[in-house]
């Protein structure tokens, strides 16, 4: 249903609109009965750990385990993913972020690689979003931002000489400084002017009056972090652990009072981080290009479609990076062909302890059942001697003699139907010997 989307799912079978590929799955009534008795979770058992996400927790403790069982690449992200949401019976754990394609929703904290595989993932929920996973009295000075990158770094399988970015939303010097010094791991990330802590730079005002591509650096020896204020457009403040401006590189930039591109000077530490930044919004654009629409009155089932796109798209990009490294060339199907693979295949998947169990039927010897004995006809004595045939009102039900009409009339004598209208009359007909085929 993702990649053929229409605006209710009864669509799918409807007459006007059926889609060949579902309806040949499964029956309406059979996907609306997985659809209303479909849960994650033991909704009777009381939620003990004040977990805000208890009715799918299970489901996403899984899919994110088997995530980070995947060979991670040297350079990943940190960022936030919405899961487009509406609805009214989330309570607060619906966010609003404007700066993202879908404003409304749940926020996941995601560390994905260059590629756009998800490799790890939280789901925000306020005061209980790190509920089960501890901290220093240090690490819970830092912030929500500085305890996500944390999180999501401590999964880290081999984080000695791992690059990690992320945006001005995490980034803090004590951050930097902690992460190469605890867990070894290597970052770069834009800053928020308010958190340089006492680092004075060059102000924009200051650096207008300068050519385009200026740079201005600041090195602290003590936490060996480098913070770099570059000129564009505008100042663009980037702090690191282990680049800095050299060796300096070049952009093309257009200037309107030219009207020409021109090259201007461009750090390194800007080069890096544009290269490695954008794995999480990568997987959020494959995901929303074929988003499986869920349109339910349970809150969680739009996190269900969500973490159903995200492991789909993982495999799709683990197939890429097989076929690369065996071919040498990315030669590989189309993401649209592979989600249609891969629902054909479980569509006719039978498990194998199923499928030795189940005997095939007897097409030969089987016997047709009859849900309901055929009432036998009344003989044509009785049929046509004029005796008690009298219609009475009952309730509305098929004819007898024209099988496509339904009446609410019926003969008391032989207890059956026989509509009586104003363009045929059944009834008169059926005790008629002259009539009679």
């Amino acid at each position: 249903m993702g990649i053929i989307q229409l605006p209710a799912y009864v669509d799918y079978w409807s007459k006007d609109f059926k889609v060949d590929c579902v309806i040949n799955v499964m029956s309406l009534k059979k996907y609306q009965l997985i659809r209303r008795y479909l849960h994650f979770n033991d909704s009777e058992v009381e939620n003990e750990s004040n977990d805000r996400y208890y009715k799918i927790r299970p489901l996403f403790d899984k899919v994110i385990s088997n995530c980070r069982k995947i060979e991670e690449e040297s350079r990943m992200s940190i960022d936030e993913m919405m899961v487009p949401y509406k609805g009214k019976k989330s309570g607060e754990l619906k966010q609003y972020i404007k700066t993202k394609p879908k404003k409304w929703g749940y926020k996941m904290f995601v560390r994905a690689g260059v590629s756009g595989i998800v490799y790890d993932a939280i789901l925000y929920g306020g005061q209980y979003t790190f509920s089960g996973r501890d901290f220093s009295n240090y690490e819970n000075t830092l912030g929500l931002g500085a305890k996500v990158v944390l999180s999501l770094c401590r999964t880290i399988r081999d984080p000695v000489l791992t690059v990690v970015c992320f945006d001005n939303y995490f980034s803090s010097v004590e951050l930097m400084h902690h992460l190469r010094n605890e867990l070894g791991i290597l970052s770069i990330g834009t800053f928020q002017q308010n958190r340089t802590r006492g680092c004075i730079l060059k102000d924009d005002k200051e650096m207008k009056k300068m050519p385009r591509g200026s740079v201005d650096m600041k090195v602290c020896e003590e936490k060996k972090i480098v913070l770099v204020k570059w000129f564009d457009n505008k100042g663009v403040l980037l702090g690191s652990n282990y680049t800095g401006v050299e060796p300096m590189g070049v952009c093309k930039r257009y200037f309107k009072d030219k009207k020409e591109y021109r090259e201007i000077p461009c750090p390194n530490i800007v080069k890096e981080y544009n290269k490695h930044m954008g794995g999480v919004d990568l997987a959020d654009m494959l995901v929303a290009i074929y988003r499986t629409i869920y349109k339910t009155n349970k809150w969680y089932m739009p996190i269900f479609s969500q973490l159903l796109d995200v492991a789909i798209n993982n495999a799709w990009l683990l197939y890429r990076r097989e076929c690369g490294l065996k071919t040498g060339v990315d030669d590989h199907i189309a993401l649209k062909a592979f989600r249609f693979k891969v629902a054909q295949e479980m569509s006719s998947y039978i498990p194998k302890a199923l499928a030795e169990n189940v005997e095939p039927p007897n097409r030969v010897n089987q016997r047709r059942i009859i849900s309901r004995p055929i009432a036998t006809r009344p003989e044509a004595e009785s049929r046509y001697d004029g005796k008690e045939h009298f219609p009475k009102i009952t309730t509305k039900g098929r004819c007898r003699l024209c099988v496509k009409g339904k009446t609410t009339f019926l003969c008391i004598k032989y207890n059956m139907r026989l509509c009586i209208q104003q363009n045929r009359n059944c009834f008169y007909t059926f005790h008629q010997k002259e009539q009679e085929t």
